[in-house]
């Protein structure tokens, strides 16, 4: 293994790994490692018998408000329906859009930034207290929020993916809403 302490190596394999926009190193002695002690370890990851957690070199890096909503226009230009907008009501903010489903039906949902992901509500039409519509049936919470995803918190991590995510969830509810079960999940 690698010199334990030099931290300039480990500065330089996640630098490397960055260069090529890479989350991993190609070279294995440029791995770094963390171990139980949370003691940072650079090399092939292997250390007697104790357990390391591999770790992914990308940028440490959080786009600033002003940064990530001139991305989420970008985004809304070239993704989002025509008919969307920037709502910036606090407590509310989010990309308001509606979308129509070949079965005719109106979606207007709003998709905002969290602080860690996207979520998307459903705006209408109020669905989430329809008795015979259930939350995991539907994959809608009782709050509107939809679920799109199995990641903790049930949101994506960028805008054209919650979109994208919502039209699909739009058509699904459709099937459910006629009587069939969800047609985009297999285990459903």
């Amino acid at each position: 293994m690698a010199d334990l302490y030099d931290l300039n190596a480990v500065r330089d394999s996640f630098f490397a790994s960055q260069r090529r926009s890479s989350e991993a190193p190609t070279v294995p002695d440029e791995q770094v490692y963390v171990d139980r002690t949370g003691r940072v370890r650079l090399g092939t990851g292997t250390e007697r018998d104790a357990p390391l957690s591999k770790v992914p070199h990308g940028t440490f890096a959080a786009l600033g408000k002003a940064e990530r909503l001139a991305e989420e226009r970008r985004v809304a230009r070239r993704k989002l329906p025509e008919n969307a907008y920037y709502e910036d009501t606090p407590g509310a903010e989010g990309w308001v859009y509606s979308i129509t489903t070949e079965f005719g039906n109106t979606y207007v949902m709003c998709a905002g930034f969290n602080g860690t992901q996207y979520d998307v509500r459903l705006l209408e039409p109020a669905l989430e207290d329809v008795p015979k519509l259930d939350q995991h049936g539907t994959h809608l919470y009782h709050s509107g929020k939809i679920c799109l995803s199995s990641s903790l918190g049930s949101g994506v991590p960028d805008l054209e993916t919650a979109y994208s995510r919502s039209a699909v969830w739009a058509l699904g509810v459709d099937f459910v809403r006629l009587g069939h079960s969800f047609p985009f999940n297999y285990n459903q």
